[in-house]
């Protein structure tokens, strides 16, 4: 009897240790965040996906990547189908998968990443660099990837939001073709994009100085995963609160450098 419980405890305390996380993520590109299209994890994943493979690894555990269209990630993380993915909640919403906390029960800024919804624009349109983009976008067209959490945020603000494209590219694309008179995404550092916007389309689009909105991403994960595995999330939050800005622009800038 003895023998069989010890067994048990055993199997129970292997499942507990081992720890293989599939991790969610935009099938769009994004760069130098997410590269590639479709679910085919490419040699060059990106700077962002480097930087969560870093992190997780950090934990002891091992890593399965899974791309997916940006709408179906919020659903695969509560039905536990991928086990961690970046997750931008808009201020005051209700968690729906776990997050790390402050003492207080609220989500911890402090283990996440600081973004910045950065814009750009045509620079024949003549907007100064100082505009507020809050202000100019009630009057023009904004485009923003699909599925992005910005698009309620931004709607919920009066502004004209377009979301039929989710890449990137497509979306900077439109404004060239006057088709959208901005674009906006999520970024954590707002200059990185400025040497890739400028290879591709030279002098003709700029970046708007004035971020339209500031907020923070987690790597959250499941509840059915943190049920199991509530250290290993732990030490990946902590990762990211210790040494995830400083990693994600040192990959940034090699991924930037590469092009």
């Amino acid at each position: 009897m003895h023998h069989g419980l010890a067994i048990i405890l055993f199997l129970l305390a292997a499942q507990a240790s081992a720890c293989t996380v599939r991790v969610g993520y935009p099938d769009r590109e994004r760069a130098p965040y997410y590269l590639g299209n479709g679910s085919a994890i490419p040699q060059r994943p990106g700077a962002a996906v480097d930087a969560m493979t870093e992190a997780v690894s950090s934990a002891g555990c091992a890593v399965q990547l899974v791309r997916l269209p940006t709408a179906r990630i919020k659903v695969a993380l509560i039905e536990g189908l991928v086990d961690m993915a970046p997750v931008d909640l808009p201020p005051g919403a209700p968690p729906y998968s776990a997050l790390p906390l402050t003492p207080r029960g609220l989500p911890d800024t402090r283990r996440a990443l600081r973004t910045s919804a950065i814009v750009f624009v045509r620079s024949a349109d003549r907007l100064a660099v100082e505009a507020d983009p809050r202000q100019y976008f009630r009057n023009h067209k904004l485009a923003v990837n699909q599925g992005s959490s910005l698009v309620e945020t931004l709607v919920d603000d009066g502004m004209q939001v377009d979301s039929g494209s989710g890449d990137t590219i497509s979306n900077l694309d439109k404004v060239m073709l006057q088709r959208t008179d901005g674009f906006s995404f999520a970024i954590a550092n707002e200059k990185a994009m400025d040497s890739v916007v400028a290879a591709r389309y030279g002098a003709a689009l700029v970046r708007i100085r004035e971020p339209l909105r500031v907020s923070y991403v987690w790597l959250s994960a499941s509840y059915r995963f943190y049920g199991v595995h509530a250290a290993q999330s732990e030490a990946v939050w902590n990762w990211f609160g210790q040494k995830g800005s400083e990693r994600l622009g040192e990959l940034v800038d090699q991924y930037v450098r590469q092009r």
